[in-house]
């Protein structure tokens, strides 16, 4: 049976995840791409249409003009759907999944917005979820949470455990050593709101942008420093699961860039108060305020599609008896798929929530409840068409051919 999907949101993301979820789906998809701005549409139903003409088997679209602030649009926008993608910037996605939940539709969201993840641990909580309900299913979180699980499995005990991503520009030219290719609203707020770590043990917030360290990576130097929402609950899963040690356990969640960022965005957030969340005007009428501050990086930072996803992990821990370390890694740079350019973060985001959609869809996860991103094996996920948007992203159109 052909499943409806609307896709909630079509800017950077959500188009990819309409495109990629229609062209590795193999027809099992029916998708609504739903966005309130005629350009995003438009793209996405050009990319589309080339689509049609490159795979063999039914590619089956719409796009509808939906203001995701209205909530009776978006409730008119579920009907008849089996599953939900949220795509929303984070100040959008707050009460959405209570909505799908209520008309028994599938939600699926990519947030890193620890306030919004919370109303959905809030269903499974009061035991109301009449579906599955699946948050964080990006890059960061998501996909991160699968493979840091992996690399944890086979230890006993954990001592201390480094999730690390980032998306970064592969020819970086400005001061910031950085250009936009992910939501900026989701980056300034990843950049301002508290991150939870575990340190010796204990659950605590910490700022972001602070926990500072220096790597390098295949020879290129990298900083690393906490942001909020990537480790995602698999915190409180490894906990459950007995590897936490008290006194003795470290798990965190790190941005990478290149260095020299952190410094430059703790100025303009802290220093120059661009991080407030709502600042009052000034005498000549001016707010300088998160908003704000997207406005200016949207306006001022350019915008590429030739970038890469850093994708490192280290484990450090008891195992079979002796401390040991344990490292995973993957560089994952911008591909041609399907026709045109696919930047990494629009690609490896997009095949996490897509590869979480398509494993539900076929049985591998809980039908209905809360399902974390690491109740999901890494070999399951990889199992996937989508599992090669990490593994080998110019193998995608081979298999969904073959």
């Amino acid at each position: 049976m052909t499943q409806n999907v609307l896709v909630l949101g079509g800017g950077k993301v959500g188009k990819s995840v309409a495109e990629l979820l229609l062209g590795c789906g193999r027809g099992a998809y029916r998708v609504t791409l739903a966005d309130r701005d005629a350009g995003n549409l438009k793209l996405a139903e050009t990319n589309l249409a080339r689509l049609k003409t490159l795979v063999r088997h039914p590619v089956e679209f719409t796009t509808r003009r939906v203001d995701a602030g209205d909530p009776a649009a978006v409730r008119e926008a579920l009907k008849g759907q089996h599953y939900i993608v949220c795509m929303l910037p984070y100040d959008l996605t707050r009460g959405l999944a209570e909505m799908a939940n209520e008309m028994g539709v599938h939600y699926f969201d990519v947030t890193e917005d620890v306030k919004a993840t919370e109303q959905v641990l809030k269903i499974q909580r009061e035991k109301r979820a009449r579906v599955a309900l699946v948050p964080q299913c990006g890059l960061a979180p998501g996909y991160i949470a699968i493979a840091a699980n992996d690399v944890a499995k086979d230890f006993e005990e954990i001592h201390d455990l480094k999730l690390r991503v980032g998306a970064l520009p592969q020819y970086p030219t400005n001061s910031l050593k950085y250009n936009v290719t992910w939501s900026t609203s989701g980056l300034v707020n990843e950049y301002c709101e508290p991150c939870n770590v575990m340190l010796d043990g204990e659950v605590v917030k910490c700022p972001a942008l602070e926990g500072l360290e220096w790597f390098s990576f295949e020879g290129v130097e990298y900083e690393a420093f906490y942001t909020s929402g990537g480790v995602g609950t698999l915190i409180e899963s490894l906990a459950a699961q007995g590897k936490v040690k008290k006194g003795e356990t470290s798990i965190a969640y790190k941005t990478i860039r290149y260095p020299g960022h952190r410094d430059l965005m703790k100025f303009l957030l802290q220093d120059l108060r661009f991080g407030l969340d709502e600042a009052k005007p000034t005498p000549k009428g001016n707010r300088f305020d998160r908003k704000a501050c997207v406005d200016l990086l949207d306006y001022a930072i350019p915008h590429a599609s030739q970038d890469v996803a850093v994708i490192f992990i280290n484990c450090i821990g008891m195992r079979r008896g002796r401390r040991e370390q344990q490292n995973f890694r993957r560089k994952v740079r911008a591909a041609e798929v399907f026709g045109r350019t696919w930047p990494a973060i629009e690609l490896t985001t997009a095949a996490g929530v897509c590869g979480m959609v398509e494993l539900h869809r076929t049985g591998k996860l809980p039908a209905t409840g809360l399902v974390k991103q690491e109740d999901c094996p890494l070999e399951e996920f990889n199992n996937t068409v989508f599992g090669l948007g990490f593994e080998g992203p110019e193998r995608i159109e081979a298999a969904v051919k073959g």
